[in-house]
């Protein structure tokens, strides 16, 4: 019986990596995830954006055609900038952020380190970049061994229009944003915040679907439904103009001049409840202000 073991015990040891190699990958895990926090805090501080693009915020500006499979490729790394359900694990240089991957992610990287063969990651492509579906490991673990290409099975997601010139994946797909958006709705509007077009869509939908309290006097005189066309007047005018008239009267645009008008309504609207919550604290100048003595315990 102790014989049996003693070879089991043998040919375990010739599969599996040695406690020291374990010991090496976790401890580059750990080094690797220091790194992606304090990357994030710096940027974050000069206000760059360092996270992978989350492919689920962006389906809206893609037709609703059908995927095309396009096999396996040899795809650069560099390209790969976004995921579709783990986005918030790794940063935009596959960078780990969460520690619970460690463990894991040490053992995809003794197999990337060792040249073991590992299964193809999965990948959509969207205009020039790519998004993963699977094998967020894979690429944290070959990146961070110095590899510049991975392979990859390759499913494309078609877009009608894409820029010619861009200076960035959210340059990329912004423009590709304000290009469906004129298309729909002609309005020279222009936001600088990527899903802001997307958001002013949604806000026009909710318009034409008689959710906001401006539509009333439209779905007067169109008892049968408000046209898109009609949706996108009715909006601009009864909505945006008044609002957008409010920001620049209210000296918000001298203290962000970085911003556009549009980036400031829609920054509001996303903000509104807590502004109303600030507002309760602001008290009248009539307002008599009783201060009670504090009390420590």
């Amino acid at each position: 019986m102790k014989k049996r073991l003693k070879k089991r015990k043998k040919l375990y040891n010739k599969d599996m990596p040695g406690m020291s190699d374990q010991f090496e990958s976790i401890s580059k895990f750990t080094t690797l995830h220091r790194k992606a926090i304090w990357k994030k805090i710096l940027t974050s501080l000069r206000h760059h954006e360092r996270r992978l693009l989350p492919l689920k915020a962006l389906r809206e500006i893609l037709p609703g055609g059908e995927e095309h499979y396009r096999g396996v490729q040899v795809v650069p790394i560099s390209k790969i900038i976004g995921s579709e359900n783990r986005f918030a694990d790794f940063d935009r240089e596959f960078l780990p952020l969460n520690r619970k991957l460690k463990h894991r992610w040490a053992r995809v990287n003794l197999l990337v380190e060792k040249d073991r063969p590992l299964p193809a990651v999965l990948l959509i492509k969207v205009g020039d970049f790519y998004f993963v579906r699977d094998g967020h490991h894979r690429i944290s673990a070959a990146r961070a061994g110095g590899r510049e290409f991975v392979d990859a099975e390759v499913i494309e997601w078609p877009l009608t229009w894409q820029p010619e010139h861009y200076s960035s994946p959210e340059d990329f797909f912004h423009q590709v944003e304000e290009h469906l958006f004129k298309e729909k709705t002609g309005l020279p509007l222009r936001t600088s915040i990527l899903g802001g077009y997307i958001e002013l869509l949604h806000l026009i939908h909710c318009f034409q679907c008689s959710g906001c309290s401006n539509s009333e006097s439209v779905m007067k005189e169109c008892p049968g439904g408000i046209p898109w066309e009609e949706a996108v007047k009715g909006w601009f005018e009864n909505c945006y103009q008044k609002a957008a008239q409010a920001i620049e009267e209210s000296g918000l645009k001298k203290r962000f001049k970085k911003y556009t008008t549009t980036d400031l309504y829609l920054w509001v609207l996303s903000n509104v409840g807590a502004l109303r919550k600030a507002a309760c604290f602001v008290p009248s100048p009539k307002a008599k202000i009783k201060r009670k003595p504090q009390r420590f315990i």
